[in-house]
């Protein structure tokens, strides 16, 4: 995008390529204020509001005070929790990205330059395929799995979440994303603490805003803290009001 173009997109938002993906109707990476976002019809995927999200969360549970080995971050989206991770929070670890939908997993390659990451493997697979199947263990699990703003109803069952169960470490981190604007949501989050908490006794919520959203993140840990240099750029992160763009196509 040249320079100009680039300029402009502190004043509006500018299309930068729309799709149509695997799991979702429509896609459509944009440039806004001068970063790339992707989003579907009607939510952020990735590096907009959900960015902020995680963002937030993050400052809220100290995440640099922990010692991360292995992460598995289910719902890949274009890299946003990749980013926080890796370049915010300078976590020395290995990251595994479970990605359903290829042309989303293009899409990052081509805009968001997801290949940057040495220490990140990216698997096309289904998330509840795949928690089945490994034989590996995490000390931090993500789980950001949406079709516009629903999760899916087999990543609310105790299937899925016992495959997580399964999947962590002795002592670990279980991060569980949903969006619960909606009145239907914040029902589904009844049901679906109450199955956390069966697994993951302990399990408290955050419920978190940005961008005209609200989002319920089940938090479990029982990692211990490591002694880490405390990052300065940390201190500055505040209340997240960022105004970015109606959820609409950019195209007539």
């Amino acid at each position: 995008m040249n320079r100009l173009k680039d300029a402009w997109s502190f004043l509006y938002p500018i299309k930068v390529d729309s799709r149509s993906g695997d799991l979702t109707t429509h896609l459509e990476v944009i440039r806004f204020k001068g970063k790339n976002v992707l989003n579907s019809f009607t939510v952020n995927y990735s590096f907009g509001g959900l960015h902020l999200i995680f963002e937030q969360l993050f400052k809220k549970i100290d995440i640099e005070k922990y010692d991360f080995k292995n992460v598995l971050i289910l719902g890949m989206g274009a890299g946003s929790i990749v980013s926080l991770l890796e370049e915010k929070y300078k976590i020395n670890c290995h990251i595994t990205a479970i990605e359903k939908d290829k042309v989303v997993i293009e899409l990052a390659k081509k805009y968001f330059n997801i290949n940057k990451y040495k220490s990140l493997t990216i698997i096309n697979e289904d998330a509840f395929d795949y928690t089945h199947r490994t034989k590996e263990k995490f000390d931090l699990i993500i789980s950001d799995l949406f079709i516009e703003s629903n999760v899916p109803k087999k990543f609310e069952t105790n299937e899925y979440l016992t495959n997580l169960k399964k999947i962590s470490t002795d002592t670990c981190c279980v991060i569980y994303n949903k969006m619960t604007k909606a009145p239907i949501h914040k029902k589904e989050l009844t049901g679906l603490f109450e199955n956390f908490e069966h697994v993951f006794p302990g399990t408290i919520i955050h419920k978190l805003y940005a961008n005209n959203t609200e989002n319920s993140l089940l938090y479990y840990n029982t990692l211990p803290m490591a002694i880490k240099k405390s990052n300065p750029v940390l201190k500055n992160i505040q209340k997240q009001d960022v105004a970015w763009p109606n959820f609409k196509p950019s195209f007539s």
